[in-house]
């Protein structure tokens, strides 16, 4: 049922008296047994884009270096509730003198250096103006998902928040709105629903992206949500996703009071919750530059996942065609990064923020047959990272940089791996190559489908696979076409490098 991943049930304990009634909570000002807040907390609003005024509550970490930027989790409440759910900082018991004893955690602290935007949505708490939730049409609740896109794009804009590492976390009902925010959304790389409640439309949503992560927690005695969530688990086509499957712990954000209260002495679930999320938020994403053997300043982004250990990511070159920069990968730079990967998207010479020497089309034939040393100086630049197992390298280029990552990496014992989308690579550097390739070509080109056949016959012991795309789209231009080209690339990096 649940494909080999992670399934957890946690069997039921008699029933203890202390229950939701009885739940305290401390003041928000404090956290960690009363400790000094780590963060800095203000008060904000945003205007949706229907024009709805949604407040929140904006925590910042405290200590950050000078440009340093964290990842960023919006929080959003179910209709029961409001933005003060997420504070946590419930009783779950007292001490043998009788002093009341208060979770450890909330979702807040337990996330650790991660900027989180607590909302109140339209109708409800300080959002309440100018209707309340409980008069609204089931249209009106449709456009929840405007406020967790504001959200999102809010956080997004704060000085000291990574864009593109951002995390939603829902509850209950909302779980169908921040669905729809979110997987409309590239910035959100992980989403958290917690007894979600989920429509066909958002459901549908899910298989659109390979990029994007799922936890399900729920109670197994929740049975409508038990159902939404057991169909968006085996609809998520990512790997990182997860099921977490309890009993007897109530509903939504009450599960971890709940939990708190039956299991004390144990690990908190928010934790749990935190220790799967933040994993997928510390890719670190930033721009970089390097110069080539020959003189040129060459730009790309550079997305390097968390690594502890002995363990090191493969690593990946994205490069562009000559009609292009480096921003026609921006979905497959995060989706191969999201499969674990490290990656290096760059703007070859003359092309993008790479233009330090001149435009490439006012360069000479000669500057430009040069352009496989900024490949040479990318694969040199990706593998320097100790984040990297420099031994592990490929290639992903499209038109005529096919050509140039050919020529950089046929004689280059780092790279495993090269995809081909068209181009024209030379027949002799193809020849030279003693490494897997993934050929796809367009039917409706005769000059390419022809060559990429000769390119197979001649490299198929080595492990190539052809893939041929009818019509006269060629390369990157695919991917409008066939949305399921891009995770199919992944699914074939992944086999090269063994990657779960």
């Amino acid at each position: 049922m649940f494909e080999g991943r992670l399934v957890r049930v946690l069997i039921s304990v008699p029933t203890i008296a202390l229950l939701l009634c009885s739940l305290t909570f401390g003041l928000p000002t404090q956290d960690r047994s009363g400790s000094e807040q780590p963060y800095t907390e203000q008060e904000i609003s945003f205007k949706t884009e229907d024009g709805w005024t949604i407040y929140g509550t904006l925590s910042i970490p405290t200590g950050l270096a000078p440009g340093e930027k964290v990842p960023g989790v919006a929080m959003v409440h179910s209709p029961a509730h409001d933005r003060d759910i997420y504070l946590g900082r419930h009783q779950v018991g007292q001490t043998i003198t009788g002093q009341r004893k208060y979770a450890q955690e909330n979702l807040r602290s337990a996330l650790g250096k991660t900027a989180t935007l607590r909302i109140d949505i339209r109708g409800r708490g300080k959002s309440a103006t100018p209707q309340e939730y409980h008069t609204f049409t089931p249209e009106q609740r449709v456009r929840i998902a405007l406020d967790v896109s504001g959200a999102v794009d809010f956080l997004s804009r704060q000085e000291q928040v990574d864009p593109h590492r951002i995390g939603v976390v829902a509850e209950g009902e909302s779980a169908e709105a921040a669905t729809v925010a979110a997987f409309k959304d590239y910035r959100v790389v992980a989403l958290v629903l917690l007894s979600g409640r989920m429509g066909q439309a958002a459901k549908d949503l899910i298989a659109t992206r390979d990029d994007l992560a799922i936890l399900c927690l729920v109670s197994k005695e929740d049975k409508v949500a038990f159902g939404d969530m057991t169909d968006v688990y085996k609809l998520s086509r990512n790997p990182e996703s997860d099921f977490l499957l309890y009993r007897d712990i109530g509903v939504g954000n009450s599960m971890f009071i709940m939990w708190a209260n039956k299991f004390p002495n144990e690990k908190q679930l928010e934790i749990t919750v935190a220790e799967w999320l933040n994993p997928k938020l510390r890719i670190s994403a930033s721009e970089v530059s390097f110069p080539t053997e020959d003189g040129w300043t060459i730009y790309g982004n550079l997305r390097l996942p968390a690594t502890s250990g002995q363990s090191r990511a493969p690593g990946v070159v994205f490069i562009h065609s000559y009609l292009t920069d480096r921003h026609v990968f921006d979905e497959l730079e995060r989706m191969v990064a999201a499969g674990g990967f490290a990656v290096l998207n760059i703007d070859f010479r003359g092309r993008g923020k790479s233009q330090g020497k001149g435009s490439y089309f006012n360069l000479s034939e000669e500057e430009r047959d040069r352009t496989y040393l900024d490949i040479r100086a990318a694969l040199n630049t990706l593998a320097a990272h100790k984040e990297v197992d420099a031994n592990r390298l490929a290639i992903v280029a499209t038109s005529v940089g096919v050509k140039y990552g050919m020529k950089a990496a046929s004689t280059d014992r780092r790279v495993k791996s090269f995809v081909m989308l068209g181009g024209l690579p030379d027949r002799a550097d193809v020849a030279q190559a003693n490494f897997p390739m993934l050929l796809i070509s367009s039917l409706g080109l005769p000059q390419i489908a022809q060559a990429f056949r000769d390119f197979y016959n001649l490299t198929k012991d080595r492990g190539a696979q052809l893939l041929e795309h009818e019509g006269g789209a060629v390369g990157y231009q695919i991917f409008e076409i066939d949305e399921s080209l891009q995770p199919q690339i992944v699914r074939w990096l992944k086999t090269q490098f063994a990657l779960p």
